[in-house]
């Protein structure tokens, strides 16, 4: 008997390069098991590696029980409308379901676009199965928890569910579903890698961060042999040597960290491991004896959230951390050979030309004093809904978009903001785009792959830090080439 489908689709981001920056569809991943366990055939779609996505869908969106689209704030949202477009226009009757974290952030909102049919709100891996089989069984939407619709002109939204998915089982997906090497990376240190998450959620209070809203600060985790027996199937099915941990904050739990260091050891597996960390940890709680325990265990790099090199504007972002944190971190890391990437944001409000230039004289800073330190590029703020400072943007004058259809012109590429003018606007712009190759390290890893590209990134370096140190971005002509290239993908 022929099993029921349904279609996930993974919506392009605006910078999206195969083996390069497109990662594994975690979030549409994850539901394939969940929902082939409750009597479904999947098909996931991911329109960033897939150039026949648009007939896929045509094709099989008649037949489906639903379509579930995933996207966060920005170029998501417009890559899911014209899926969803597509399914409106070659199956008319099928469901159009939303998720992901804009979604559940502005669930009311987003079920008022006359291309979303049903909001599931946060984690779907329980209610995205239970919608369906209501779906195939004719039920009522309404007895489904953790559903936003909108109906006869009324918003409807069921309690939201207080139940959650196992993460020892849910964050270990089926492979199966997708060719695996179409994922592959060398965004660890240059070796072959694949992304993973072990835990959801930061007890953090970061002012501008989606998980304040979404995840509430809870925290939740795979146990550590869970996380040992998924990373031992990884080395062993797809000859793996990298593992690119994207947990919010996998080091909450030093206790379950050394746990996992253990298993790794004990199963004698030689894999690198970077995963996402915070300054003070390193800084005030870590001594160099557990930072050479964790190099020996494969932990040999690290994202460090650092964000400003203002101390001003790191207290008003809550983050909990000093200039000074940030630095001792960095000597720390380097004293054990773990090399790092720190990330940075520009264009809060309130932010100052002075804030901007200690923030790039960090940077510098950091990558000079450290040879094994990264940095990520400048990223410009984009204000989260739901977040502190999505208000406090609110109150500096910003006008979010009216629908749905409007958040997909947020860009992580361009400012618009009301207390930036266009002038600094275009400045910013341009240090996050020249900050990709401040640290001379990151690009060349991640085209590896590539002859001339890691060479040419290298060269360019110099220029860039002479930029940085000069706040000098006007007259760059070599950002046509880099936003042609961007533009293509």
């Amino acid at each position: 008997m022929k099993k029921p489908l349904v279609i996930l689709v993974y919506t392009r981001t605006g910078w999206d390069i195969k083996n390069v920056s497109s990662l594994l569809p975690l979030s549409v991943l994850y539901l394939v098991r969940p929902l082939r366990r409750a009597g479904f055939d999947v098909a996931l779609l991911d329109q960033r590696i897939d150039p026949a996505w648009e007939r896929r869908l045509r094709e099989l969106a008649p037949g489906a029980t639903l379509v579930g689209i995933s996207a966060m704030t920005g170029r998501q949202i417009e890559w899911g409308l014209r899926a969803a477009t597509i399914v409106r226009r070659a199956a008319p009757n099928t469901p159009i379901v939303w998720g992901g974290i804009h979604a559940s952030l502005m669930p009311a909102q987003t079920a008022r676009h006359p291309l979303v049919d049903i909001v599931v709100r946060r984690e779907g891996e329980i209610t995205l199965p239970r919608l369906a089989q209501t779906i195939v069984a004719g039920g009522d939407l309404r007895e489904v928890a953790g559903l936003t619709l909108f109906r006869n002109g009324e918003i409807i939204a069921t309690p939201d569910r207080d139940e959650y998915a196992d993460l020892d089982d849910v964050l270990i997906p089926d492979y199966d579903a997708i060719k695996i090497e179409d994922y592959v990376t060398t965004q660890t240190l240059g070796v072959r890698d694949l992304a993973i998450t072990t835990s959801r959620g930061c007890p953090g209070a970061c002012r501008y961060c989606y998980n304040l809203p979404f995840n509430r600060r809870r925290w939740r985790a795979a146990s550590a042999d869970a996380v040992v027996a998924h990373i031992k199937l990884i080395v062993g099915r797809f000859a793996i040597d990298g593992i690119l941990i994207k947990d919010d904050n996998f080091y909450v739990d030093r206790k379950r960290v050394e746990a996992i260091a253990e298993g790794l050891r004990r199963e004698n597996l030689r894999v690198t491991i970077r995963g996402e960390c915070r300054a003070d940890y390193i800084a005030r709680h870590w001594d160099e004896d557990f930072l050479r325990y964790l190099h020996a265990a494969g932990f040999r790099e690290m994202t460090v959230g650092a964000e400003s090199g203002d101390d001003e504007t790191l207290e008003v972002l809550q983050k909990g951390i000093t200039v000074a944190d940030i630095k001792e971190a960095n000597e720390r890391l380097r004293r054990a050979n773990i090399p790092t990437k720190f990330t940075f944001m520009t264009g809060f409000p309130g932010e100052t030309p002075d804030n901007l230039r200690r923030t790039l004289e960090l940077m510098l800073h950091l990558t000079q004093a450290n040879e094994t330190a990264r940095v990520t590029p400048l990223h410009l703020f984009t204000p989260y809904p739901g977040t502190p400072v999505y208000e406090a943007a609110l109150a500096a004058g910003y006008r979010p978009p009216v629908d749905l259809a409007g958040w997909s012109d947020a860009s992580f590429h361009e400012l618009h903001l009301p207390w930036i003018d266009p002038r600094r606007s275009r400045q910013l712009e341009r240090a996050s785009l020249a900050t990709y190759f401040l640290d001379g390290r990151t690009v060349p890893e991640y085209f590896s792959g590539h002859a001339l590209i890691p060479l040419l990134a290298r060269l360019y370096t110099r220029v860039i830090r002479w930029r940085c140190r000069r706040m000098f971005f006007r007259l760059m002509p070599e950002a046509a080439i880099i936003d042609w290239y961007r533009g293509r993908q």
